[in-house]
């Protein structure tokens, strides 16, 4: 069975003043169907550009990109960094978006959306917008937007990253709930290699740009996982050590 998402020695970069930029180079990866997968590495390598590329925002200059054995474009729901709620739309209305991009929607989307809502808790909540929400709501109704598209594969750069220790750990384990209620297939990038180690099946650790897969770290444990456990540490330590030496790949070495 082919992979849902599949990178083959893919090629990107932006052309700037001071000449070429390759950001991703000779970048290849694969996600099963229903998996968790996180990605990592260091800062300004180039998880964003990979991101975008693997939702066909912006087509490789090299090698190919499938989702679903086919283009990526229309097959994926992307979330991207940052606010991304409509401010003169309700927690409901926001939902509604992500059906709405696809053409009009009827009364059973609707019903749908308050399904959702109500099925995670925030159904008192569907009439507010989002400036009378906090920050960990708004993260909350974007991820279910991201959810609610009709997509097999969601792509998710660090919903998490810009929330408190605490609002984040209580919405590690609501997403984690999240996703196997939908069971959609997840590609993470998160600085966080705990969340990873939390959250995922796999984790691609990514060498400093241009960026490569350095390394695929498995994640053989049943969730949900106990923070301070010691196989959760022990994973964490692996993970940590993965990055560290990625920071000195070389793939010609």
């Amino acid at each position: 069975m082919s992979p849902l998402l599949e990178l083959n020695r893919v090629h990107f970069g932006f052309s700037t003043p001071q000449g070429f930029l390759p950001v991703l180079e000779d970048f290849s990866l694969a996600v099963e169907k229903g998996e968790w997968a996180s990605v990592v590495g260091p800062s300004g390598c180039g998880k964003t550009t990979f991101l975008k590329v693997s939702s066909g925002l912006l087509p490789p200059q090299a090698g190919t990109v499938l989702v679903e054995g086919g283009s990526p474009r229309g097959r994926v729901a992307y979330m991207p960094q940052g606010e991304s709620l409509l401010p003169w739309r309700t927690a409901l209305g926001n939902i509604m978006a992500a059906r709405e991009a696809e053409g009009p929607v009827d009364s059973e989307t609707k019903r749908q959306a308050w399904a959702l809502l109500s099925d995670f808790g925030l159904a008192r909540f569907a009439q507010s917008l989002p400036h009378e929400l906090s920050g960990g709501m708004r993260q909350r109704i974007a991820l279910l937007r991201t959810f609610f598209a009709r997509r097999n594969l969601l792509l998710l750069d660090e919903p998490l990253g810009a929330l408190d220790a605490l609002t984040r750990a209580e919405l590690q384990e609501w997403l984690l709930r999240v996703w196997q209620n939908l069971s959609k297939t997840v590609v993470l990038v998160t600085h966080d290699v705990e969340e990873a180690v939390l959250l995922s099946d796999r984790i691609f650790v990514l060498t400093p740009r241009p960026a490569r897969v350095a390394m695929s770290v498995l994640v053989p444990m049943p969730r949900p996982r106990e923070r301070s456990g010691s196989a959760v540490q022990a994973l964490r330590a692996q993970a940590l050590w993965a990055l560290a030496s990625a920071k000195n790949y070389d793939e010609k070495s």
